[in-house]
């Protein structure tokens, strides 16, 4: 029972007391913790308990390899999750047209540039091309006229409208 009680308490050092026998700045301890590069380290609450045994996780010299970008596929089945939500994510990527033009007018900016990254912007210009009426507001259709190169100030094509018949 003592042994278990011994090895329940084992000593636990603070970041700046770990930084301090690793040599490296309390900063980069706090960095390796969120990375999860010192294991046997765990947060209470704001603060850090640490293993006296705990060691740094040291990984090769050199620069990180580098990720591959997400497949164009994924990226486009999150959007279709979040921007059309009222299809299922199959439905939506059946019409990929549909998902690009939704994260034109409803996206952050974040998501745009990630989508013109992962599709390349021939596949926006061409979701613009193809949009049908009503799917972009005008500022959204003057902005993204503007952003991909389709037109010059003051000269905007006007919008697709509906034609009763």
């Amino acid at each position: 029972m003592k042994a278990k009680a011994s090895q329940a308490r084992a000593p636990l050092l603070s970041v700046p007391q770990f930084a301090a026998r690793e040599e490296v700045s309390r900063a980069r301890v706090l960095q390796l913790l969120a990375a999860g590069r010192i294991a046997g380290a765990q947060r209470i609450g704001r603060h850090w308990a640490i293993q006296a045994s705990a060691r740094i996780e040291r990984r090769a010299p050199g620069r990180p390899r580098r990720r591959p970008p997400a497949s164009a596929d994924r990226l486009l089945r999150a959007m279709a999750h979040k921007y059309v939500w009222w299809l299922s994510p199959r439905d939506a990527l059946a019409q990929p047209d549909l998902v690009i033009t939704q994260v034109m007018e409803l996206g952050d900016y974040d998501d745009a540039c990630l989508l013109e990254a992962a599709l390349g912007r021939g596949a926006l210009v061409r979701a613009l091309a193809h949009a049908g009426p009503g799917r972009l507001s005008a500022r959204s259709w003057a902005h993204w006229h503007y952003r991909l190169g389709l037109a010059r100030p003051g000269h905007v094509p006007p919008l697709p409208r509906r034609s009763l018949r």
